[in-house]
């Protein structure tokens, strides 16, 4: 994570993918997995106030998320908010997790299921739940 030598530190805000992507995975993407998507969207109202923070050297496109409004953060610990796989746009076999930690949205993480990289973020037609 932060900190760690696989990171790269970064300031900006969402791209328009990660945005959607994130919007999807509070709503739809925890419906798929079985999560409690009451539960999930209750991240949502966090999703204006995220900033990227820290990249993934490996090639993949995993980011590292902080709250700015902190008063959004939800009563939580640790958790999983979505777990699903699919393909990236550019074919590759792909897993996708969003994370939250002390109620805050922390990490998208987007990892090779089969070793290639670098790939994209895929949209939301190329993702199903992970069982």
């Amino acid at each position: 994570m932060e900190g760690s030598a696989d990171r790269q530190s970064e300031s900006r805000g969402l791209s328009v993918a990660e945005h959607d992507l994130l919007r999807w995975l509070l709503t739809r993407g925890a419906e798929i997995t079985g999560a409690d998507t009451a539960r999930a969207t209750a991240f949502l109202p966090q999703l204006g106030f995220l900033r990227v923070v820290g990249r993934c050297s490996c090639g993949c496109p995993t980011i590292d998320l902080s709250l700015e409004e902190l008063s959004l953060a939800v009563a939580a610990d640790t958790e999983t908010i979505a777990d699903v796989e699919g393909r990236s746009p550019e074919g590759t076999q792909i897993g996708i997790i969003l994370r939250a930690v002390g109620g805050r949205i922390t990490e998208l993480e987007a990892f090779p299921r089969d070793g290639r990289v670098p790939f994209s973020l895929p949209t939301a037609e190329q993702l199903v739940g992970f069982f």
